[in-house]
């Protein structure tokens, strides 16, 4: 599998919820990059070029669907899949149809999320 299929990159402002999804991703054999917000996420993306990029919509600086927004408009980063994490399930509007876009709400179940994260990253 090439290296970068295997890499996933976490944004969430909350050093917890980060640290959490990382253990359960590193067990899998994942290479995990972490972000705590989605500036520094969108430069780790654009850098690293991830397999897969796992972030939580509510966040300063910039919120879940702007690094979203960004990431589609850069070619070099158009086509990494993004899986939102979101308390609120509302806003999601035209991003539900997004094919490359997949939505969890909290609390996260992390076996659903491992789930996703495979198919994802076939």
């Amino acid at each position: 599998m090439h290296s970068a299929m295997k890499t996933i990159l976490i944004v969430d402002d909350d050093f917890a919820v980060r640290t959490m999804m990382k253990i359960v991703l590193d067990e899998e054999g994942f290479e995990v990059l972490e972000a705590d917000n989605g500036s520094a996420a969108y430069s780790l993306a654009t850098e690293k070029k991830p397999g897969l990029i796992i972030s939580d919509v509510m966040m300063d600086n910039m919120n879940g669907f702007m690094l979203c927004e960004m990431l589609r408009r850069d070619p070099a980063t158009r086509e990494i899949p993004v899986i939102l994490i979101t308390g609120a399930a509302q806003g999601f509007g035209a991003w539900n149809t997004e094919q490359a876009v997949k939505y969890f709400e909290k609390p996260l179940s992390m076996h659903d999320l491992l789930i996703e994260v495979r198919k994802r990253l076939q």
